[in-house]
């Protein structure tokens, strides 16, 4: 009886102590987060935790993670299935001891699906806010067969599109393109929204991009820059594609055009080929470019890039511009006609490294250029007004300029990404060289009767070298402030120091010529003068981030230097400054469909260096420029303040923002009058630093869509007011203007047809306070209509017509009615074969118009180019893409 419960005493110690165990090992948690090429959280998918006895199972929540309890071993697989992505299967070990495992960000990519015959139609949101994204669906907009991502983008709310192609997203510059997330060619927008088809995106996203770095340590700090990435179709993530283009028009211009490209997963290549001349009364151009460019992942982490440019370009045009400049004594006004013949060769040579591994950041770029010019002109100048003069002018300048520039970024993640240490280094060396010969015949007219008086001829021979080389750093610690168990927010205590060195040295000499041709060098137009710029930054910064919000703040100490020195009397100068600038950026989720940002950046810049220069500038013997040696570095304060707001239901979408720039030791002109040699008047021009320049303005976008987004009004438009400070005759002056630009939109987008129609009014006002408040007011109104008939699958029609009525200018540029008309056929299987003719400008009343306010001046100008003629052009276009073709009204594939 004895030795039986010493047996069972024995089996019940054994359990309890197998159980204590058991529940021991059961102690451990392992969680995770999945997220997909974008780095965006993936909702739904099925996470697996296999042991060797056991698999556990859970899906992924809307942040994209999840959890297991009860894990025994150490060991284990972490299988992640789910529709539309890739399966992904890895081998953990973890520690024995440790209790709760936080596993890395697992990635998975979208893979294709293939369905037979089914085709799924849902309602879709147009457009997702996110917190520093706005995502537009592609499924929700009109896509007809041979459409480019450019006629996608010209649908979408708050983005513009020029003629040009150059993309703007709320009023900012969209310089950087992707494609799933990840590097694409050359990453240049304008070219390839013109090449990608339409029909093989999913989505479109403007993104707020703080750059690569900032991606990698979760830091974003200074100004972001506006992005587009693209998202393709499952399986369209890889093909062929390009076109051969050649196009011949009336007005005797030619050009033959080439583009292909190999996309893979892991390697991009592109070549790129132009030919194009034009001949005719006010055009002669002759233009050649041959690009090449490559980009491979050689690994998982690595990608290297490069890439070649070559453009030789002849061009020769006719440009006309009126000038008036406002000074106490008087007006001046300024008829400019010029002729210019350039003859340009360029050559740019670009190379990259890209090394992303879990624990370090690694980013290398060289990049070097070669350009030989020449240039000649022949303009006239008609001065009236205060002064009474007429100046010809017939110049010629020979241009060389090697530059090499290069940069280094490197990041590394300490004590599981707690804490990060970057580094990086900017270098670069660029050497100028001119001539120019300059023969100037100036007349004197005058006052009173306007009759010649006198006239003189100033020949000289201006030679200039210059050398500029730059070298520049940055170093940052980042300090994680979060708990181990905290895998979803993060907190950062960050400090960073930059600097900046730039030198550059100039020798000039100048040699003017008698009527005999004989030469003399002038002294006082001759220049061996050297700066140097020094420039630092200590910066300390605060950030969070979390799903909803992410903003940071602090504050940066901007100490800088200008050393100036005379070479040959070896005479120095010296300004020393102290800029201080508080720094803050937000982005705000506050529903799934509103979102506000916020951002406020200062940084310090060295005057031009030509502004510095201590030398008469005779180029332009009306208007001698003299630099100032003593100028100070200007420090510039930028805020925005933008907000997003999307309702599915109703349709109605709202984009504002606002943004102000203010600056502090602003260089600005000072323009005096001189008497000449022959005792008339001229104009004399140096440099100065003021305070009290800012401009402040703000944009809107009011949206509203109808019939399931095939019919659009919306109302846009931005207001904005400058305010200058400069110099007449040494006496401090003002300057105000309000640019004011409002427009509304219809657009109807249907299968067979398009319509598109519009009217816009812009209104520009400046105020001097010389001249007892000069006001120049230019209003514009113009009203446009487009339209496109889908005749059939293979043929097409198109037109657009816009009117303008312009008032206020001095140049007579009439009030234009422009239309143009044309049609496109296509050919062969998928239309990969077109023929279109175009005609532009049937009424013959094109012309070019800028205007520009430069302190006391407002310049208008016009640039006169033949505007009707008809071009017909044949194009052969390859679009392979995934080796299968997409249904344009699905996402999915058949």
């Amino acid at each position: 009886m004895k030795k039986s419960n010493g047996l069972y005493f024995l089996l019940f110690f054994l359990f309890f102590a197998l159980s204590f165990s058991s529940k021991s090992q059961a102690q451990r948690k392992v969680s995770g987060n999945v997220l997909d090429s974008l780095k965006k959280p993936v909702e739904g998918v099925n996470i697996q935790l296999i042991t060797g006895d056991d698999t556990l199972k859970v899906n992924s929540n809307s942040k994209g993670n999840f959890s297991f309890n009860h894990v025994r071993s150490n060991k284990f697989y972490i299988y992640v299935s789910g529709i539309g992505y890739r399966s992904f299967i890895t081998l953990y070990e973890v520690n024995k001891t440790e209790k709760n495992i936080v596993l890395d960000p697992i990635l998975i990519k979208a893979e294709s699906i293939t369905l037979k015959e089914v085709e799924v139609k849902v309602k879709v949101d147009p457009i997702v806010i996110k917190k520093d994204t706005v995502e537009y669906n592609a499924a929700a907009y009109t896509i007809r067969q041979n459409d480019k991502v450019e006629d996608l983008l010209k649908q979408l709310q708050g983005v513009e599109v020029d003629a040009n192609g150059a993309v703007t997203a709320m009023g900012k510059p969209m310089n950087k393109l992707r494609v799933n997330g990840e590097d694409f060619f050359t990453g240049n927008v304008q070219d390839y929204i013109r090449q990608l088809p339409a029909d093989v995106i999913a989505k479109l996203q403007v993104i707020e991009d703080y750059g690569d770095e900032a991606n990698f340590t979760g830091i974003k700090n200074g100004p972001p820059q506006k992005m587009l990435n693209l998202v393709t179709k499952p399986g369209m993530n890889k093909g062929v594609f390009g076109n051969l283009d050649v196009n011949s028009a009336t007005s005797n211009a030619h050009n033959l055009n080439f583009n292909g490209n190999l996309w893979k997963e892991s390697r991009q290549i592109g070549l790129g080929a132009n030919y194009g001349f034009t001949n005719n009364e006010f055009t002669d151009n002759q233009n050649r470019r041959a690009n090449a460019n490559i980009r491979n992942k050689i690994s998982k982490e690595l990608i290297v890039n490069g890439g070649y440019t070559f453009s030789n370009a002849n061009t020769k045009s006719i440009q006309s511009s009126y000038l008036e400049t406002f000074n106490p004594l008087g007006v001046i006004y300024d008829l400019r006609q010029s002729s210019n013949n350039a003859r340009l060769n360029n050559n740019s040579l670009n190379l990259g490294l890209n090394l992303v591994t879990k624990k370090n950041y690694l980013n290398m770029a060289v990049s070097g250029v070669l350009n030989n010019n020449r240039t000649d002109a022949i303009s006239s100048s008609n001065k009236s007004g205060y002064i009474k003069q007429d100046l010809f002018s017939n110049s010629g300048s020979a241009q060389k300029t090697p530059n090499f520039n290069g940069n280094v970024n490197w990041s590394r993640k300490l004590l599981n990404a707690k804490k990060s240490l970057s580094a990086s280094i900017n270098f670069g060396r660029n050497k100028g060289t001119s001539n120019s010969t300059i023969e100037d015949i100036i007349k004197y007219y005058n006052e009173t009767t306007n009759i010649l008086v006198k006239d003189s001829l100033l020949n000289r021979l201006v030679n200039s070298n210059t050398l500029s080389t730059n070298f520049g750093g940055n170093i940052q610690f980042a300090n994680s402030l979060n708990t181990r168990a905290d895998s979803i927010n993060s907190r950062f205590l960050t400090f960073s120091y930059r600097f900046g060195i730039n030198k550059t040295k100039n020798l000039q000499t100048t040699t003017v010529f008698d009527q005999a041709g004989n030469g003399k060098e002038v002294d006082s137009l001759g220049l061996d003068y050297a700066s140097t710029f020094i420039n630092q930054t200590i910066n300390l910064s605060y950030s969070a981030n979390n799903k909803n919000l992410s903003y940071s703040f602090g504050f940066s100490f901007m100490p800088s230097i200008i050393i100036g020195k005379y070479e040959k009397t070896g005479e120095r100068q010296q300004n020393f400054q102290l800029n201080f600038s508080p720094s803050a950026n937000l982005s705000y989720l506050i529903k799934d469909s509103k979102s506000l940002s916020f951002g406020y950046n200062g940084y310090a810049n060295a005057p031009d260096f030509n502004k510095l220069q201590p030398v008469k500038n005779t180029s332009d013997v009306q208007n001698i420029v003299v630099g100032n040696p003593d100028l100070k570095a200007t420090a510039t304060h930028i805020v925005n303040l933008d907000y997003n707001q999307n309702n599915l239901k109703s349709g109605f979408s709202l984009m504002l923002g606002l943004s102000g720039t203010f600056t502090f030791n602003s260089v600005v002109n000072n323009t005096i009058f001189l008497a000449d040699t022959l005792n008339s008047l001229k104009q004399q021009t140096t440099y100065e630093n003021v305070n009290g320049v800012y401009n402040i303005g703000g944009n809107y976008s009011i949206f509203q869509r109808f019939m399931d987004n095939k019919l659009s009004l919306s109302y846009s438009g931005s207001v904005a007011y400058s305010h200058n400070v400069f110099y007449t005759d040494n006496v401090l002056n003002k300057s105000g203007g309000i640019n004011l630009s409002n427009g509304a939109r219809l657009s109807l987008n249907k299968e067979k047809y398009s319509i598109n129609a519009g009217a816009n009014y812009s209104y520009s006002s400046n105020t001097y306070s010389v001249q007892n408040q000069n006001i120049k007011n230019i209003q514009v109104l113009s009203m446009n209509f487009g339209g496109t008939w889908i005749v059939s699958p293979k043929f097409r029609v198109n037109t657009t017509v816009s009117k303008s009525l312009n008032l206020g200018f001095n140049i007579n540029n009439g009030n234009p009615f422009i239309m143009n008309l044309g049609i496109n056929q296509y050919f062969l299987k998928n239309n990969r074969l077109s023929f279109s003719v175009q005609a532009n400008d049937l009424f013959n009343q094109g012309a070019l118009f800028r205007t520009s306010v430069n302190n006391n001046s407002i310049s208008e100008n016009r640039t006169r180019f033949i505007s009707r003629f008809v071009q017909a052009s044949l194009s052969y276009n390859i679009n392979n893409f995934g080796g299968k073709r997409v249904n344009r009204n699905s996402d999915v594939l058949y």
